[in-house]
């Protein structure tokens, strides 16, 4: 996950906007590569609204009647270290791409102030800009993301350590509006990370174009 989420992977698919002088074979195999990396990195997106939905699930089967305690709860341990992990990649990449994103653009702007023909230059300047935007919509939900599991990991982390201490019928009915709680801040972060794979998708839409 960690290889394909960093901010390069996501960045080479705003490099095609000065393709101009590359013959059509080359910059249509650089947009099949670029989509290639796209996909992944949506994939993985999807994976982390996925590992939201499980631990919850197994977080919430605790409350079932007549559910086995410790097997379930160990059910639901296993899950929140998965999403510990999601966590933790998730704040790493949003941050990469807030810190390298700013200065991969300002070189690609001087780059497309060096290209002589005006009417390539001003199209170059336009795909910029559209390049521009979708990653600032990308990174803006990405952060978002990281941002709200911030509660979301605290309320598991809160239950998690309350049923460490003791697991019984009565810890766990305690712990219903926790439960709600995190649900509540899971399904904020799963619509974040929902739009960074809209966005992703409209960039991959127009990469077809290169074919």
């Amino acid at each position: 996950m960690k290889g394909s989420l960093q901010c390069p992977a996501l960045m080479a698919c705003f490099t095609l906007a000065l393709t101009y002088s590359l013959p059509a074979a080359e910059s249509a195999e650089r947009a099949t590569a670029t989509k290639e990396k796209i996909q992944a990195l949506r994939s993985e997106s999807a994976k982390t609204r996925n590992q939201i939905t499980l631990t919850l699930e197994e977080l919430s089967r605790l409350n079932v009647k007549g559910v086995d305690l410790r097997p379930q709860f160990e059910k639901f341990k296993a899950e929140l270290r998965k999403m510990q992990d999601e966590a933790k990649v998730a704040s790493e990449r949003a941050q990469a791409m807030r810190s390298k994103g700013t200065a991969s653009f300002q070189a690609w702007e001087m780059e497309v102030q060096t290209i002589n023909n005006p009417e390539i230059r001003q199209e170059a300047q336009k795909r910029y800009e559209r390049r521009k935007k979708s990653y600032q919509k990308i990174l803006s939900a990405m952060e978002e993301a990281r941002e709200e599991l911030v509660p979301f990991m605290s309320d598991l982390n809160d239950i998690n350590k309350l049923l460490e201490s003791e697991l019984t019928e009565t810890s766990v009915a305690s712990t219903k509006g926790t439960i709600r709680q995190a649900n509540w801040h899971g399904e904020d972060v799963r619509e974040s990370l929902t739009d960074v794979e809209k966005e992703l998708d409209r960039v991959s839409a127009e990469l077809a174009k290169y074919k």
